[in-house]
């Protein structure tokens, strides 16, 4: 089975696809997991994740391919999400399995489950392995989707309003993985130069728009570059904005080489996904989503601006 995650991945990427091959391993059935660049450093020490086929070429791909009879997507199911490795998903080869909790963006042939109800794509695969009877997990699996569970529910601040969700992690804890040491690793073991390019964004890069209750926070090319930049540095980035008193909604954009990558996060009922999704060619959740920008950096910035003072009320 070939196991794919989005390009950048997060926690709930690399924690639920490597949850879900340690599942089939315990069902003898062999699989690989790739991703179109690399594991960040923050997540690099997960159980499984040196095994990873990262920065996966296609002639490696396409090897691969010939021998599966599966293709599983974990926690995106839209072909741009894999960059170089796209092609796979736009004319499938093989059925295709989507375990997800964004809304579904493309059908394919084989088995789709997708739900907006789970605060991350690894704790639906909890919930789908309890009731399959692949428990009890290893403390491998629960350290994972612990993970997964954690990053994307901002240490329970966001995507998190569903008790379900924190009885998966009171099940999670009576298996005996130390949820300490994952707190250490992923959220407190940060490069002196990620710091300092926080620093530099939340003194020189944000704007406050008070009157539309928004916030924005971005970094240039050279930015990252200043800074020395590494894969996994910004996340949470997005976040620090809505701290300030009456901003219920903010986006930090990354200039990249071809396009702006941005991300959205609000409060309450304010739809940062249909706002992604109408304007920056993205989509997400109600309070968490993300999106890009083809135009330079100071025209997306200016276009952002625009939106939300036109079209703010409506959201």
């Amino acid at each position: 089975m070939a196991i794919f995650t989005h390009v950048n991945p997060d926690g709930d990427a690399l924690g639920s696809a490597l949850t879900f091959q340690m599942a089939l391993r315990k069902r003898n059935i062999a699989s690989e997991i790739f991703i179109a660049n690399r594991v960040p450093e923050s997540l690099a020490w997960m159980p499984g994740a040196k095994s990873i086929k990262h920065n996966a070429s296609k002639t490696e791909l396409d090897a691969y391919l010939k021998t599966a009879d599966l293709i599983a997507c974990l926690d995106f199911n839209e072909p741009g999400r894999m960059d170089q490795l796209a092609y796979a998903l736009e004319n499938p080869p093989l059925p295709v399995l989507v375990l997800d909790h964004h809304p579904q963006v493309k059908e394919y042939e084989g088995l789709q489950i997708a739900s907006t109800r789970y605060s991350s794509t690894a704790e639906l695969l909890f919930w789908i392995l309890k009731e399959s009877g692949n428990l009890p997990l290893t403390r491998e699996m629960a350290s994972c989707i612990y993970t997964g569970i954690v990053t994307d529910t901002g240490s329970f601040s966001y995507n998190a309003s569903s008790s379900a969700t924190f009885k998966a992690v009171a099940e999670l804890l009576e298996i005996g993985f130390d949820k300490d040491r994952i707190t250490e690793l992923v959220f407190q073991q940060f490069a002196a130069s990620r710091m300092k390019l926080l620093g530099h964004m939340l003194a020189n890069r944000m704007v406050i728009i008070p009157e539309y209750h928004t916030a924005y926070t971005y970094l240039t090319r050279k930015d990252l570059a200043d800074y020395n930049y590494q894969p996994g540095d910004t996340e949470g980035f997005v976040n620090y904005p809505l701290s300030i008193a009456g901003i219920k909604f903010t986006a930090f954009f990354i200039e990249k080489a071809e396009y702006v990558k941005i991300s959205f996060r609000s409060k309450g009922n304010f739809a940062a996904n249909e706002f992604s999704t109408q304007f920056f060619n993205g989509g997400g959740h109600l309070n968490a989503a993300g999106g890009k920008s083809h135009k330079n950096l100071s025209d997306t910035l200016k276009e952002f601006e625009e939106k939300v003072k036109a079209y703010y009320n409506e959201f």
